[in-house]
């Protein structure tokens, strides 16, 4: 059976709040009572639920990361990435996926606080402000990838949406397409709204005008690129290329536009937006905007753990410039 917070209290001659201050860290407890408390555990062999970081000295080594879809390969790979990184740094990864859920996300944040890792990389489901207030409270340096925010003690880094966006609109457009479809993120998901900006920019620059219904609300999963295929085969005037704001849209338009006899690129050409591995593997040959996901993970993984080492660490905000790479999912308008 297993040692409890009560006969450690008993054994060190102090108070369960005292040997409930030494595991998380929440107040100051003299040396001499700490030492107390940590011989009575290790005699006891007793493990708290809780085991903060300053315990018998030293660090836990861990970093929590938290994505909003580990179904989704961008999020995935860069899980893989980060955690790459930081194993070879001497760190642990606690992988946190909260399905795009906000209050999952706000269980995963406060679960990462009790456990008193060391640093959260963090890919928000959307609004972050509670969330990162929770660990600013707490002390544990974050730092936000993907998403665009600014914090006065958070590093961002994100890649260049909106300049994404912009370049896969004008790849289009140099094809000679004018009917440009567009499958969208989510609304509040900057990432989306910004590399939809790009887009847009592109057509008015070329004074394209496209009707409302070119422009569908996906949510950045296999089922809204299939949904948005539906959607614009049905239209009275099928688009004749579209953009796809991330991978998995695209493949899933793809996929269900060959199921239905439709070729691509022969009838639509598509581009999306991350370049996961599944992008080059596939048939077709996905055409998509490249983030570089190995350099957002390192440099994610570095400046955390330069704000965990340093109090003083400047805060940062890197943005990367996204690059085309073209496959075969785009031909020259006939």
């Amino acid at each position: 059976m297993n040692s409890t917070i009560y006969e450690v209290a008993k054994l060190a001659g102090v108070s369960t709040a005292t040997v409930s201050h030494v595991c998380n860290n929440t107040r100051y407890v003299s040396d001499d009572l700490r030492k107390k408390v940590v011989d009575a555990m290790n005699a006891l062999n007793y493990k708290p639920n809780t085991i903060a970081r300053g315990l018998r000295g030293g660090s836990l080594k861990s970093i929590g990361l938290v994505v909003p879809d580990c179904t989704n390969s961008f999020f995935a790979e860069i899980a893989r990435a980060t955690d790459r990184v930081c194993f070879s740094l001497g760190y642990n990864i606690i992988l946190c996926n909260t399905d795009n859920n906000r209050q999952q996300q706000a269980y995963y944040i406060d679960m990462l606080i009790s456990k008193r890792v060391d640093g959260i990389i963090f890919i928000s489901t959307d609004e972050t402000d509670d969330d990162v207030q929770k660990c600013r409270n707490a002390s544990i340096p974050v730092v936000i990838v993907d998403r665009d925010v600014h914090y006065d003690s958070v590093d961002n880094i994100i890649v260049d949406n909106e300049l994404g966006g912009y370049e896969a609109a004008s790849l289009l457009i140099s094809l000679g397409f004018t009917k440009i479809a567009c499958i969208t993120g989510p609304e509040h998901i900057s990432s989306s709204t910004q590399r939809v900006a790009g887009f847009e920019r592109a057509l008015r620059e070329h004074d394209i005008h496209i009707p409302a219904e070119y422009m569908y609300t996906g949510n950045f999963h296999y089922t809204g690129g299939k949904n948005a295929f539906t959607c614009f085969r049905n239209l009275s005037e099928v688009p004749q290329a579209v953009f796809a704001c991330n991978d998995m849209m695209a493949i899933g338009f793809i996929h269900t536009a060959l199921s239905c006899g439709v070729s691509i690129p022969g009838d639509i050409s598509i581009i999306g937006f991350d370049n996961t591995e599944l992008s080059g593997v596939m048939s077709p040959l996905l055409t998509t905007v490249a983030q570089p996901i190995e350099e957002i993970a390192e440099i994610a993984a570095k400046q955390l753990l330069e704000k965990i080492e340093s109090n003083t660490a400047e805060v940062k905000r890197t943005v990367l410039e996204p690059t085309l790479v073209i496959r075969e999912t785009c031909r020259k308008i006939k």
